[in-house]
């Protein structure tokens, strides 16, 4: 069965990207999802053999082509400086077995937002929430075509890999030291997150959907969860049920998307375009693919447009794991490939990985990607080597 890792640059250039292909090759890695554009993070490599953390801001790690980007135009990672991280490592694995993935957190960009904020998603409050570019605004349209021309024309990836390039949600999923003292819950989460800047309420008022009634009931169901009037755990459909204008306002969402895919999916052509599926927290904190709806995405219409759909099944619980791929295959029309994380906070010991492992297998996915190269000991890369090894 074809296996890739997610790796993160500064761990293939610090170790030597022969070095790692040969690594990967002995564990039975086929391919590494480099991340090329990223999220502002803060990383322990446990096996680097030159810096055990690395933090930067959202970046990207290759030097992007002059003049192909607009009004938003991507940040080199100041670390990395001159060099270019992904022509090194692409001309390292050039002539090993490894096949090289290209995986970018397309619009979750806390950088980008700051300096764009009339780019952001915006609160119903009115809030920019800079973590997010707002994928309905034309510059961002702009922006997310570019970087993947730029990345698909080095010519040097199988696939291009795009996460989090959605409406994503209302806490941004972590992007720095957070206070947020309120259990938001999914109604929490969903509301908040849901975008009222002026091209998402331009695309809406087009639709005929009652804009300002729609903002006005986002608000009131904010505060009636801020203030415990509404549990934690109400229904996110049910209450939109209750509240059609909101309903309608977000259903144009998932238009936008499909119109913005069906661009990308063309711009990726002939590389594949994957995407992946990130629909909670990890653990316990479960939200499969079924309600990838609240993030704007229609599969009806993505499995159309897509080559591959990546399921993150983050779960300590194997019988989960299998139920994220059933769904994911159910759901959409394209090969379903798992994503297990094979470290901390899921896995501790090589038992449940091989466990994970088989049931992701057994459910029927296609294939499997692993995380994370740099980031889990070398014994969690020997245990993935040997789960590989027991599915053979």
């Amino acid at each position: 069965m074809n296996a890739a890792i997610w790796a993160h640059p500064w761990d293939v250039v610090d170790e030597g990207p022969e070095r790692v292909a040969q690594r990967l090759t002995d564990l039975g890695i086929d391919e590494v999802n480099l991340a090329t554009a990223m999220h502002s993070v803060q990383t322990l490599n446990p096996h680097n053999p030159d810096r055990k953390t690395f933090f930067a801001d959202a970046s990207v790690y290759f030097q992007p082509e002059e003049g192909r980007y607009g009004e938003i135009t991507p940040d080199v990672n100041s670390t990395m400086g001159d060099r270019d991280w992904l022509a090194e490592i692409a001309d390292g694995f050039d002539d090993t077995p490894i096949a090289l993935n290209s995986w970018s957190a397309t619009f979750h960009s806390s950088s980008l937002g700051r300096q764009h904020p009339d780019a952001t998603i915006e609160s119903p409050f009115g809030d920019s929430l800079i973590w997010g570019l707002c994928p309905s605004s034309p510059a961002v349209q702009e922006y997310g075509r570019a970087l993947t021309g730029d990345l698909t024309d080095r010519g040097v990836f199988d696939a291009v890999e795009m996460e989090l390039a959605d409406y994503q949600y209302g806490t941004g999923y972590g992007w720095h030291h957070q206070e947020w003292f309120t259990r938001m819950g999914p109604l929490g989460e969903f509301l908040f997150g849901l975008c009222f800047c002026e091209h998402c309420r331009s695309r809406a008022t087009d639709a005929g959907v009652d804009v300002e009634r729609a903002r006005e009931s986002a608000r009131d169901g904010l505060t009636d969860r801020f203030e415990g009037r509404v549990a934690h755990d109400t229904d996110v459909g049910g209450w939109l049920k209750a509240h059609p204008a909101v309903d309608a306002y977000a259903d144009v969402r998932c238009d936008t998307l499909a119109a913005l895919y069906d661009d990308l999916s063309d711009v990726v052509s002939p590389s594949d375009f994957g995407y992946y599926f990130k629909m909670g927290g990890l653990g316990d904190d479960r939200m499969g693919v079924e309600h990838s709806w609240k993030h704007g995405i229609d599969l009806s219409s993505l499995g159309d447009l897509i080559d591959e759909a990546t399921v993150l099944a983050y779960h300590r619980d194997p019988t989960v794991v299998r139920d994220d791929v059933n769904a994911t295959r159910t759901l959409l029309d394209a090969p379903v490939r798992a994503g297990i994380l094979a470290g901390h906070p899921i896995v501790h010991d090589r038992e449940t990985l091989l466990a994970q492992t088989r049931a992701a297998v057994d459910a029927g996915a296609d294939a499997l990607s692993f995380y994370g190269y740099g980031v889990v000991p070398e014994r969690n890369l020997d245990w993935i080597g040997d789960a590989l090894a027991a599915i053979e």
